[in-house]
C-alpha cells in the first residue's frame, strides 16, 4: 500500500475520532468504521491484483526479452522486450507504489518504470535486472524508458 493511501487512512481516522469524541454518536461508527475498513482493503486488494498480474507477465515476456546494453537501445526498439541490468542510480514515485528506477550500465542510464512495487525491496546501489518494453516516456514523448514487468535484485 502506497504511503498516500496510509495518510488518507490516518486522516480520515482522525476526522472520525474528532467527530464521535466530539459528538458521542455511536450510531456515526456504524458507518464510519466500515469506511475506513474499505480505505485500508481496497488499496491492499488493488495492490495484490497488481502484483499478481506483474507476475503473470513476467512469465510470459521472460522468454521473449533479448538482453541489451542500456546504450544500444534506440527508438527503433520501442515496443520490444528486452532485458537490461545495471545499478540503481535513483528511484522515484517509490512512495505512490509507482516507483521509476533510474537504471546505469557502463554504457548510459534510462529510467524505468513500474506501476506496481517490485517484488523484493530495491534500493539506491543495488545491482538490478529489469524486464520489460522499450517506451516513449509518457510525459515528453522524446525519451526512451523501459515500461518493466520486474526489477530484480541481482548479486554483483
Amino acid at each position: 500500500m502506497s504511503a498516500l493511501s496510509w495518510v488518507a487512512f490516518i486522516i480520515c481516522a482522525a476526522a472520525v475520532a474528532l467527530h464521535y469524541h466530539s459528538t458521542g454518536d455511536s450510531r456515526f461508527l456504524l458507518y464510519a468504521v466500515p469506511a475506513l475498513a474499505l480505505l485500508l482493503v481496497i488499496p491492499m486488494t488493488l495492490a495484490w491484483m497488481s502484483r499478481r498480474s506483474f507476475a503473470q507477465a513476467e512469465q510470459r515476456f521472460e522468454p521473449k526479452a533479448r538482453n541489451c546494453d542500456i546504450g544500444k537501445i534506440s527508438p527503433a526498439m520501442i515496443g520490444e522486450v528486452v532485458r537490461i541490468s545495471g545499478e540503481v542510480r535513483k528511484i522515484s514515485f517509490k512512495w505512490l507504489n509507482r516507483p521509476h528506477f533510474h537504471i546505469r550500465d557502463a554504457t548510459a542510464q534510462i529510467r524505468v518504470i513500474m506501476f506496481t512495487a517490485p517484488a523484493n525491496d530495491v534500493s539506491v546501489g543495488d545491482r538490478v535486472e529489469s524486464v520489460g518494453v522499450v517506451m516513449k516516456y509518457p510525459l515528453t514523448k522524446t525519451r526512451l524508458v523501459i515500461s518493466a514487468v520486474s526489477v530484480k535484485r541481482i548479486e554483483r
